[in-house]
């Protein structure tokens, strides 16, 4: 609301009507939001040192007008205000102190700027009984055809102030009928002149008079003012501690997750920040459809059963509690005694309450449930007690809600684990099946062939090529039941690695120098690209072993004559945990389909009858798989067919960090 007219004119129309009609409710009502919202719009109004807009003026006027069924109410208001000093004390001493007619229109402007910004002021001429006044009305302001009758009634009546007769005042020019301004022209009889001039010898007097009335009326103003300044400010403190409370309270809350704390936490601060004494929380349940005991503080003693037992069916639209829940709204009972309560009600007749306030638990746009709180005193539940409590309710439902979601997840955690715990047993039964059906079926076979041989060994005892071929084919039998039995050893023998210090170059070299006898036949070369930069690695030597052994066998076994194998190390600054290690190991084999490259780590798939080899398990690469997870490291295939394959295995520098960092993660 703009600021462009003191009060001293609407406390002139609010003392006329009152005067003369004495109802104040159509002149005040809907006047402005700023003044509609204050505790005494009227004590606004009338207070002199305060200032409205020039909108909420002539909707005054306006209403005034209306409410007199007289165009020229604006006018009488002046008068009335002149002829009885409402114009204030202040103001009517600086207007008396100019003493004549001439010498309040030659300071128009000074007086007009002391209650007014609406305007400008011109003294176009000024004689001993007459003068012309104009009025330059401000741009963009909301001034009307009464705002001018009322600047009329003032001009003539103005004398009467400094005891002389009212002077005549015709309207020459209108700014509110098209004019540029309005135009005036005063005049005044010789009486008036005389009349003012004797009153010059008794104005000393009344000047002093009034300035002393008026220092003590404002003496007055300024200790009620004081007193009404330092009540606001202690209640204003007051509110922004118990705001700072809540605030950090509500912190404290929303960072409980177990709803046993929650319930400690929510209850000692309802003591602390809202002064509450005792308290009741009541939560939905929504399977039973009623309202359920949830927490209770403050009664003496242990709360008894059937309290904890308390529930109010969702049906019972009567019951106070279900009606808060129902309608999202507070409801405070100040006197139980007289009122509609149900007094025999088990928590009204135990807790001998002589007051009640529920406010709803509202999280979102769901009400949960409600919280209770009452009073022993005949004074009832304090009313800063409850607007803390109104304030403080929805982040007491937002912290139950959020407890309640945790303790489901927590729940859903446990279920989670154990189904996976059997899903687990379930798998693990159903691949030593598997893994006996394949036992079987592999072993099997070669058993087979080398029975049939025996049995015909008798009878072929003389017969040299038949000795020859029994021989070799069962040393090659025997072999495959012998490399399967290992693979499966090395499967379900899973042990805990053991990590240790090893040149994992010296490692390397090993297990090319263990293929180099099938790597030679083949005319295959096997070259190493070492980094200098890795020296001693922390690793566990054995299953690096056999991923490096797993690894350069498939690619002698995949590689043509002539062929090359490259296997390469170099020091990586960044894995997934962390500065690793990285070892690639190249052929340039037959390759791998793509289609086939994402199961080459399944157990059981092997691609070696490609290759004319039908002694693989498919066991192998799984084994190598398994081996990296345990380092805490990654494995990946990149292949193209007829251009070969290469295996990229990335590994941390602290393998063992990385597995209790993966075991807190799961």
């Amino acid at each position: 609301m703009n600021k462009e007219v003191s009060c001293i004119n609407s406390r002139a129309i609010i003392n006329y009507v009152k005067k003369n009609m004495g109802d104040l409710d159509y002149l005040l009502k809907d006047l402005d939001l700023e003044i509609d919202i204050l505790p005494d719009p009227e004590s606004y109004l009338c207070d002199e040192s305060n200032w409205i807009s020039c909108t909420v003026a002539a909707r005054l006027y306006e209403r005034a007008r209306l409410y007199f069924k007289d165009e020229m109410t604006a006018f009488h208001i002046a008068r009335y205000a002149a002829e009885n000093f409402h114009l204030g004390y202040g103001q009517r001493i600086i207007v008396k102190a100019f003493f004549t007619i001439k010498m309040g229109l030659k300071n128009l402007q000074r007086i007009n700027d002391k209650w007014n910004r609406n305007k400008r002021v011109e003294l176009v001429e000024i004689k001993s009984n007459s003068a012309i006044v104009r009025l330059h009305w401000a741009k963009g302001m909301d001034v009307s055809k009464d705002i001018c009758l009322y600047n009329q009634g003032a001009y003539s009546y103005m004398p009467v102030i400094w005891g002389g007769f009212p002077i005549s005042v015709e309207e020459k020019g209108c700014f509110f009928n098209g004019n540029p301004y309005c135009e005036y022209h005063l005049s005044w009889s010789s009486k008036n002149n005389i009349r003012i001039f004797v009153s010059r010898f008794f104005s000393s007097r009344s000047v002093l008079n009034d300035t002393i009335k008026e220092m003590e009326r404002d003496k007055l103003v300024i200790e009620h003012k004081f007193e009404e300044v330092n009540r606001l400010n202690i209640d204003l403190n007051n509110r922004v501690k118990q705001l700072q409370a809540i605030q950090e309270t509500g912190k404290a809350i929303l960072s409980v997750l177990n709803l046993d704390d929650l319930l400690t936490v929510i209850m000692n601060t309802l003591a602390s920040v809202c002064n509450i004494q005792r308290a009741l929380i009541l939560l939905v349940n929504e399977q039973k459809g009623a309202l359920e005991y949830l927490h209770a503080t403050g009664f003496e003693g242990e709360l008894p059963e059937i309290i904890k037992r308390y529930r109010v069916p969702l049906s019972r639209v009567n019951n106070m509690l279900v009606r808060v829940l129902n309608s999202g709204r507070s409801e405070y009972v100040p006197d139980v005694e007289k009122s509609h309560l149900r007094k025999e009600n088990i928590v009204l007749s135990y807790g001998k309450s002589r007051s009640v306030n529920v406010v709803p638990l509202i999280t979102g746009a769901k009400v949960i449930g409600v919280i209770a709180t009452d009073s022993l005193e005949v004074d009832g539940v304090p009313g800063e007690t409850r607007d803390a409590l109104e304030i403080f309710a929805p982040q007491i439902a937002i912290a139950i809600e959020n407890a309640r979601l945790y303790k489901q997840l927590q729940e859903q955690m446990i279920e989670l684990k154990r189904s996976h715990a059997l899903l687990s047993r379930a798998e693990k039964l159903a691949f030593l099946g598997d893994l006996a059906a394949r036992l079987a079926h592999e072993i099997k076979n070669p058993m087979t062939a080398i029975g049939t041989f025996i049995q015909m060994l008798p009878y072929k005892i003389d017969d040299e090529e038949y000795r020859v071929n029994f021989h070799k084919i069962a040393l090659e039998e025997t072999d495959r039941v012998n490399n399967l039995i290992s693979e499966l050893l090395d499967l379900v023998n899973i042990r805990e690695s053991r990590f240790e210090s090893t040149s994992l170059h010296e490692l390397i070299e090993k297990m090319i120098l263990l293929v180099s006898p099938k790597s030679n036949a083949n005319s295959i070369r096997v070259k190493s690209i070492f980094d200098p930069a890795i020296k001693k690695v922390w690793i566990d030597g054995e299953k690096i072993k056999q991923v490096i052994l797993n690894l350069l066998s498939n690619a002698v076994e995949f590689t043509p004559e002539h062929g090359m194998i490259t296997i390469t190390t170099k020091k990586i600054m960044e894995t997934k945990n962390g500065p690793g290690i990285q070892i690639i190991v190249e052929d340039t084999g037959e390759g791998i389909p793509e289609n086939l490259i994402d199961k080459i780590f399944d157990p059981y798939f092997t691609t070696k009858h490609r290759s004319g080899d039908h002694r693989g398990t498919g066991l192998g690469l799984f084994i190598v798989h398994q081996n990296i997870v345990d380092h805490g490291g990654t494995i990946e295939v990149k292949s193209r067919v007829k251009e070969g394959t290469r295996f990229i295995i990335d590994l941390p520098v602290h393998p063992q960090n990385t597995k209790k960092i993966m075991e807190k993660q799961l």
